[in-house]
């Protein structure tokens, strides 16, 4: 094969590598959950309880702020870097995804059985603490993250409290079974015996296109042919 006939090979397979990751992403964006736009739909029933997305919104602003904190580190200029990263066998933005999810199962179905056991109720400590946890929260969030609510503050008041309950629950089994309070976390092997028993079903048609990242954010899109986003690659042709 000549030099110039090896160019043009690279070129071509260039350019279709350039326009098969232009179709993913549109087919991506064209498939990715507007999730405002599906707040009453059922994202995980657990022992016929239904927990809607609307239903998620703590956890996702919860998430969304921490994973944010260690991009903007990572990559203070375009921390949509970090969310895109591979590891450990699976993306940072979907190992966050799962996150939520599991925290959500676990502080939902932790609150049914609290509440079967008559366990819902805090202690006037208690409340002092929540309304402490629930001040953090707030002060903790980005601004942008304020602008960007799913839903009112104090719909995600109330689901702070519910996972209040849920820890409280969580805290009478690490100190009446044992081992521990991380044991009943939700990626603790006691809290995993529990969930076993219990009928979980996550609404996989809609969660599947659920991206997490761009809820409460704000990122700018990256351009992954030259390792520039839009606005960076604005700078260097003004």
């Amino acid at each position: 094969m000549t030099k110039q006939k090896l160019i043009k090979s690279i070129v071509l397979l260039v350019c279709v590598a350039v326009v098969g990751y232009v179709l993913l992403n549109v087919n991506f964006n064209r498939d990715k959950l507007d999730y405002n736009e599906h707040l009453s739909d059922v994202a995980v029933t657990i022992d016929g309880e239904e927990v809607t997305y609307q239903d998620l919104a703590f956890y996702i602003l919860f998430e969304e702020r921490k994973v944010e904190e260690q991009a903007k580190i990572y990559n203070p200029d375009s921390p949509k870097d970090y969310w895109n990263l591979h590891t450990n066998d699976t993306f940072i933005q979907e190992e966050a995804k799962n996150v939520v999810m599991e925290m959500a199962i676990h502080d939902h179905l932790f609150y049914q059985l609290a509440v079967e056991d008559g366990m819902d109720t805090l202690s006037a400590d208690e409340e002092r603490d929540l309304e402490f946890a629930i001040t953090d929260f707030w002060e903790d969030l980005y601004e942008q993250q304020l602008d960007k609510l799913p839903c009112d503050q104090d719909t995600i008041n109330e689901q702070i409290r519910l996972a209040a309950v849920a820890e409280k629950f969580q805290n009478y089994l690490a100190v009446n079974k044992g081992p521990s309070q991380a044991a009943y976390k939700y990626d603790g092997y006691y809290y995993e015996q529990i969930r076993s028993q219990h009928s979980i079903k996550i609404n996989n048609k809609l969660w599947n296109r659920f991206v997490l990242g761009d809820v409460t954010l704000t990122h700018t899109h990256l351009n992954y042919i030259n390792g520039l986003n839009n606005e960076n690659k604005k700078k260097e042709e003004d």
